[in-house]
């Protein structure tokens, strides 16, 4: 049988998929453009570009990305494949009970593998599953009966395209190019047969499609992710709220249909919200606890001290620094010429020191005492108001300068201006705040303070400075007061919110339970408005995200047409590419293995081929078939499958044959060196027959390995050999013929033991020789027929005397031989050395007596 694949009319998916995607939104059209260029699917990064386009172009996000033209139709031809062949598999260690050192050096042709049941073909069958991911690969077990595990690990020798490489497998399943490798066991029955199977083998043009799907559902599923980032983002919020508020219905609903404008008009913008929300919570704890009184008390005692430190404020607004800074200036510049003013007119009056603030006082005192005495008529001008003692010239002048220097305008100017000072100091030097500050002392240490606490610690700050600078008279600074008026404003709203929450104290202290009731229901309320505001931000991101995620949901409906779309060109793509192409093949394969008819249905999703096999009415092939029919029909479909694109890389066969009967070996048998005459086909088997037969197949071209697998020594030990074990004429005789040499050579035991040898590889000379050349090999061990064709070859008129021959040795070689027991007069009787050879040189004349004889 030729391999070749029938091609049908050449179809082009490159059109295909281009046609449509011009027919399709832009990132579906830059999925394919990819696609179609590399021969590849989508890496990351161009799954990635794909979904920012779909975003793009939905208007998710701006437009960055360039425009995707219409595509032109591309057609490209397939790469071809490199041909692989294994050419050893040596090295094998921890896999099942393998000994170590064996040895497989595949033919490029056929290769045969046998052995008996458990002498551990399978091990080495595992590995090249292994190696090919095959559908039936299982896990590979190390020894059970080790006492600790061993390594796994193999060396694969292979040519890929002419190239001689090596492969170290340490226990993977699935390796480039082994993957490539098409491998059939008994296990893989069920599937060729029963199953809904896809090929293994697809055009490179038709996985064009799957790598669209690919690409397409790369996509899908970004856009499912981002619906379940969006949907489930933790929000939190609705713990926020109370149950009763009214906004509380709209948080719970929150989502893609919250009207964001609606439920904005439900939030307390204003910055005094704390405030009033603090005066809430008190009343309502107030009106609980029936503490209205205690609570009057207290915010009685806040509206005091609420309306000194306004007070305060106040008075600093008004206070004028830099009139009180020029007056200070002022009162400067009169000292200064006061003092020099004293200097000049006492500077010949020879004081004991220079007239300062100390003489200053003394000149004053003594002038208010001359008033007191005048006031009682007891002074007297000629006398000191002090000593009494008479005054003289000098003394007198010096009394005229102390009246002088006291009636002095600069004097009156200074008193002016103290008295301005004062003025202006009063009404800051006159506050009282005590109530207040001892208020900022309470609540200094804790952490409940009032709302205004920040304006009147400023406040009392302010006030502290300001006074000191007051009394001692000094420049104050300008900006000292510059945020008083800010404080005045806030303590004036302090004050009034206070005022307003005593109103309501006293007005709810007649009606408490109602107002109880009324103002819960407004805190949870203003709770609820106030946390609307504060919350307003993740609210308004968490309805966006909703929005964008419906809206991600509704464009990503069409996915799954777009999916069917694609799936329906490779579908139609596939049904001209592969099969009906596999089709044929397996009517043909079928032909050859003399397999049931049936019906195969092609059918497939996702853009994915795929083929199953029924019988009329739609019944299951394993439902109607006996076990052999179903494994020729598994063969039929994995050849077919095989030689879709052109068989590239080794084909295996695990035990093919069994259940079978002898003809169905022979066909089968006959189907495997038709493979192997242009296909590497390595064969497992345990059937002689089956190995017989292949071997007497591959006879003529020799493009054939034979490997006994054996438990001698160790599970699967290898020997290679040209078949299985079948003594010839040629060795046979080579080996009698050693055996009396060596014995020649020997005395004693050691001879009779080797002539004991001669006589059984006689006895064997002597079955092989009648087979083979009495009968002319009309029939023969492990061959199933009977050849008829060489019976006129059997000479009659020389057999009684060759069979009397041949027969007569025959029966003495089985009398010496340690094979057969003896009676007892001849158990002790030795052959010898001269009867060997007598009885050697009798059957090659015998023998060249008959094969000389007419027929």
């Amino acid at each position: 049988m030729t391999e070749t694949v029938i091609s049908p009319k050449r179809l082009d998916p490159r059109g295909l998929l281009s046609e449509w995607a011009n027919a399709s939104d832009e990132w579906v059209r830059f999925i394919v453009k990819h696609v179609l260029s590399d021969g590849e699917p989508l890496g990351i990064e161009e799954e990635s570009q794909a979904y920012a386009l779909f975003r793009q172009e939905n208007a998710f996000e701006a437009r960055a990305l360039p425009t995707e033209l219409p595509l032109a139709t591309l057609e490209q031809e397939d790469e071809a494949i490199e041909p692989l062949k294994l050419t050893s598999l040596a090295e094998v260690t921890g896999v099942n009970a393998l000994v170590e050192g064996g040895v497989i050096e595949p033919h490029e042709g056929l290769t045969i593998l046998f052995g008996e049941n458990g002498t551990g073909k399978t091990g080495y069958s595992r590995i090249f599953k292994g190696l090919a991911a095959s559908r039936t690969a299982d896990v590979i077990l190390g020894n059970i009966e080790a006492t600790s595990p061993q390594t796994q690990s193999a060396l694969v020798g292979y040519t890929l395209g002419g190239e001689s490489k090596t492969h170290a497998w340490t226990g993977q399943q699935g390796i480039a190019p082994f993957t490539r490798m098409s491998i059939f066991d008994s296990p893989s029955v069920s599937f060729h047969v029963d199953d809904d199977l896809e090929y293994v083998y697809v055009p490179a043009a038709l996985a064009l499609f799957n790598h669209v799907i690919a690409g397409i559902k790369a996509v899908q599923s970004q856009i499912e992710q981002a619906v379940e980032d969006l949907q489930t983002g933790p929000t939190g919020v609705l713990s926020r709220f109370a149950p009763g508020s009214s906004v509380y219905p709209l948080i719970e609903e929150l989502g893609a249909a919250t009207d964001l404008e609606q439920l904005k008009t439900f939030a307390d913008t204003d910055h005094d919200v704390d405030a009033r929300l603090g005066n809430l919570h008190r009343i309502v704890a107030a009106l609980e606890a029936d503490t209205i009184g205690s609570e009057i008390k207290v915010q009685q005692r806040v509206e005091n001290i609420v309306a000194q430190a306004s007070a305060v404020a106040t008075s600093m607004v008004q206070f004028n620094i830099p009139e009180f800074n020029l007056e200070i200036a002022k009162l400067a510049d009169l000292e200064d010429d006061y003092r020099t003013f004293r200097a000049a007119l006492f500077e010949a009056a020879d004081l004991p020191a220079d007239p300062d603030e100390t003489w200053s006082t003394f000149v004053e005192a003594g002038d208010s005492y001359k008033t007191h005495l005048t006031i009682l008529g007891a002074h007297d001008a000629d006398r000191c108001l002090y000593c009494r003692q008479p005054l003289d010239e000098t003394a007198r002048a010096l009394i005229d300068k102390y009246s002088e220097y006291l009636e002095d305008k600069i004097t009156t100017e200074i008193a002016a201006s103290v008295s301005r000072l004062e003025s202006l100091a009063e009404p800051i030097l006159a506050i009282q705040a005590g109530d207040a500050s001892t208020f900022a002392n309470e609540y200094a240490s804790t952490d409940d303070k009032p709302t205004f606490h920040v304006e009147l610690d400023r406040t009392l700050a302010t006030l502290a400075t300001l006074t000191g600078h007051l009394q001692s008279t000094s420049i104050v600074e300008l900006d000292l007061t510059l945020n008083t008026a800010e404080d005045l404003e806030a303590l004036t709203a302090a004050l009034s919110t206070t005022k307003e929450s005593l109103v309501e104290l006293r007005r709810h202290d007649e009606s408490r339970a109602q107002t109880l009731a009324e103002k819960k229901t407004a805190l949870v309320e203003l709770e609820a408005a106030a946390e609307l505001t504060k919350s307003w931000t993740v609210i308004e991101s968490h309805v966006k995200d909703a929005k964008q995620a419906k809206r991600l949901t509704l464009l990503a409906r069409p996915m799954t047409g777009l999916l069917r779309a694609v799936t329906g060109l490779a579908k139609t793509a596939s049904d001209q590419m592969i099969n009906a192409s596999f089709d044929a093949l397996f009517n043909e394969e079928c032909t050859a293995l003399r397999a049931p008819t049936l019906q195969v249905e092609f059918s497939g999703r996702q853009g994915r081929a795929q083929r199953r096999k029924v019988l009329s009415g739609k019944h299951k092939p394993s439902k109607v078939l006996s076990e052999g029919e179903q494994k020729v029909i598994a063969m039929a479909d994995f050849l077919a499958e095989a030689r879709l694109a052109g068989i590239s890389a080794p084909v295996i066969f695990d035990d093919p044959v069994s259940s079978l009967d002898h003809r169905r070996i022979n066909e089968v048998a006959q189907r495997i060196t038709s493979l192997a005459s242009t296909t590497q086909v390595i064969v497992f088997t345990h059937d002689i027959f089956f190995a017989i037969t292949l071997l007497h197949l591959m006879e003529a071209t020799k493009r054939c390995s034979y490997f006994h697998i054996s438990d001698e020594g160790g599970k699967g030990q290898i020997v290679r050999a040209t078949g299985p074990r079948w003594d010839s004429l040629n060795n046979l005789k080579k080996n009698i013929n050693q055996t009396i040499q060596d014995a020649r050579l020997q005395e004693g035991d050691a001879r009779a033991a080797l002539v004991r040898t001669g006589y059984d590889w006689i006895r064997a000379w002597c079955e092989v020789f009648t087979e083979s050349e009495l009968l002319q090999n009309v029939t023969q061990r492990y061959q199933p027929n009977v050849r008829m064709t060489n019976l006129p070859k059997i000479k009659p008129a020389a057999l009684p005397a060759v069979i009397e021959t041949v027969t007569r040795i025959f029966e003495d070689a089985c009398r010496y031989i340690d094979g057969h027991s003896q009676p007892l007069p001849s158990l002790n009787v030795t052959p010898t050395l001269t009867g060997l050879e007598n009885h050697w040189e009798q059957l090659t004349t015998a023998r060249t007596t008959y094969n000389n004889a007419d027929e």
